[in-house]
């Protein structure tokens, strides 16, 4: 996680819509932009499929444009949570995020892409401990 955010502090969250059971969130009517350019709305798709799975909910939550069902999970890079749905707002109904968030997910995929990789811990490793070894 490139942020430096306390470990402690709230996630803070978007793509959430306005609905039937969803009163007092915003409207993803107003976030349509279809001039959004291409490829920086791809990268936002893939980035919202990326996340780490934060929460697992019992019941499919539905889209607010054309009914399908879109999921049932929560994702998380660390500072920001989404729904699993909302990839499916932004590549199938031209849902644009605020730039804040673009940017921020921007941000940390280049972070990833530009660290290097240690691969001496890896290469040290030859199998397991007699410690990590199940007890018959």
């Amino acid at each position: 996680m490139s942020s430096n955010r306390d470990l402690h502090e709230p996630l803070i969250l978007v793509g959430y819509w306005l609905g039937p059971y969803a009163p007092g969130w915003p409207d993803p009517h107003d976030f349509v932009d279809p001039s959004w350019d291409a490829f920086e709305r791809q990268q936002m798709v893939y980035y919202l499929k990326r996340g780490m799975t934060a929460r697992a909910f019992m019941g499919l939550s539905e889209c607010r444009f054309c009914r399908q069902r879109v999921g049932a999970l929560e994702f998380s890079d660390g500072v920001y949570i989404w729904p699993e749905g909302l990839a499916h707002y932004v590549s199938e109904h031209d849902v644009r995020l605020p730039a804040v968030f673009v940017d921020h997910a921007a941000g940390m995929t280049e972070s990833l892409e530009a660290r290097s990789v240690d691969r001496s811990w890896w290469a040290t490793q030859s199998g397991l401990e007699p410690t990590d070894r199940p007890v018959p």
